[in-house]
């Protein structure tokens, strides 16, 4: 499977719908984990080819120079990369397929790229302004999935049946509803907010999901852990959440993992999903799954909910919701992630203890059920409009719980940012280590 980011294809389906031409484009391929046990990939950089580098184009066919194949694949080789040649097919109605002439083009291509790069898995792909199709080079097909403001799978959703979801299929359709229920959904973080994603989700019809949390149900946790009851006091959170999500529906798959995201075996469990909704207040947590997000190109939505109190007098109520995804701003953009804390956060217990700058142990923060639930609901619309098309269009949200407001802000990302930036992680997969603590 290959992931692409969203703003790239875009601009290939644009020039499919504008042009009277095939145009081509080449970008860098890189290894990304698997999905049940497929491998998959991200692709970087997918660029226009410049007008001096084809050798024919025309309405029907595009061909390129000896040397820019050359270009593509030195450059390939140095990044330790795989290939995507993509190009588009034009006119009224397009061939929404590769053409006999795409089949005969590509055996020299995949004998070049082949002795120029032994082993390297390399694809092409073909665009109209409504579709896409990808294969091996010379191979087999292979999905794709756009990644942006929207996730977009390009393959053929299965109509939910029956009554259980028709209220939602009013609201954003039939495919709405079966893009819903394609996706392996992520919950990292189970307590206040995370247990009332994971429930909204299995009503709306997720059909799989992983729970990721490392910490047992604690009695101060019984006002706002959806499903749990005093019994279940020492119980894994997540194991807590399992229950309460098969109780709403029993067909859902779901995995509880009892580990801290931060942990590099735990955090790699998460190249098998498709979404991520990011419910920890944990530093460490939240630069782990921003850099994930971006790297191997799975959007995430972070979340969270404050309530500062000076002697006994409620300051302010804020709540943030904050799409991660490319083309968006991500959190070291919008300065939401505190670096010195995330250094003490990633330390082994023992590290910790010889610290001199660490003191104390941390101070319970106030926490209150329906304001968990004011910005989970939030985060769960926005992953409505991200996937299911419902017409909303913000991606970072804020709360003012005493004026009783919720504002759409906007961000643009920062140019080189290490994170989110083409410059930095953005799309390297494999190729970049994740900030995650590595042994005991």
């Amino acid at each position: 499977m290959l992931r692409l980011q969203l703003p790239q294809a875009l601009q290939l389906q644009s020039a499919a719908s504008s042009r009277d031409v095939e145009t081509c484009a080449a970008g860098l391929v890189f290894p990304a984990g698997t999905r049940d046990g497929e491998p998959v990939f991200t692709v970087r950089q997918l660029r226009e080819v410049q007008p001096e580098a084809y050798d024919e184009r025309t309405a029907r066919a595009a061909s390129l120079k000896p040397a820019f194949c050359t270009e593509i694949a030195n450059a390939a080789k140095l990044a330790g990369a795989g290939v995507l040649l993509a190009h588009t097919h034009v006119g009224e109605r397009p061939l929404e397929e590769f053409s006999g002439t795409d089949d005969d083009g590509e055996v020299p291509l995949a004998e070049y790229f082949g002795r120029r790069l032994p082993g390297v898995p390399c694809f092409t792909a073909v665009f109209t302004g409504q579709t896409v199709r990808a294969r091996a080079l010379g191979g087999s097909a292979v999905g794709i999935t756009f990644v942006g403001r929207e996730l977009l799978p390009q393959h053929q959703h299965q109509v939910v049946q029956g009554d259980r979801y028709h209220r939602q299929v009013l609201a954003f359709g039939e495919r709405g509803q079966a893009a819903v229920s394609s996706l392996r959904v992520a919950v990292v973080g189970l307590g206040g907010t995370g247990s009332v994603v994971a429930s909204q989700l299995a009503h709306l019809g997720v059909r799989s999901m992983l729970l990721i949390d490392p910490d047992t149900v604690e009695a101060t946790n019984l006002n706002r852990l959806v499903g749990a009851t005093p019994g279940d006091v020492g119980a894994a959170k997540v194991n807590v959440a399992a229950r309460q999500v098969k109780a709403i529906s029993s067909d859902v798959e779901v995995v509880a993992l009892q580990g801290d995201v931060a942990n590099d075996e735990v955090a790699r469990a998460l190249l098998e999903t498709d979404f991520i909704f990011g419910c920890t207040d944990s530093m460490a947590s939240r630069a782990v799954l921003n850099q994930l997000a971006y790297q191997f190109l799975i959007p995430c939505i972070d979340m969270g909910v404050g309530i500062h109190v000076v002697d006994g007098d409620v300051r302010f109520i804020a709540g943030r919701v904050q799409m991660l995804s490319p083309g968006l701003a991500c959190l070291v953009c919008t300065d939401k992630l505190d670096f010195e804390q995330v250094r003490r956060e990633m330390m082994t217990e023992a590290q910790r203890k010889a610290d001199p700058y660490i003191q104390g142990e941390a101070v319970p923060q106030p926490a209150v059920i329906s304001l968990n639930s004011t910005v989970s609901s939030a985060a769960v619309t926005m992953f409505l409009a991200a996937v299911a098309g419902v017409p909303s269009a913000a991606r970072m949200l804020t709360y003012d719980g005493k004026l009783g407001t919720m504002r759409a802000v906007g961000m643009d990302p920062r140019a080189g940012c290490v994170a989110c930036a083409e410059e930095g992680g953005l799309g390297r997969g494999d190729r970049w280590l994740l900030p995650t603590r590595r042994g005991s």
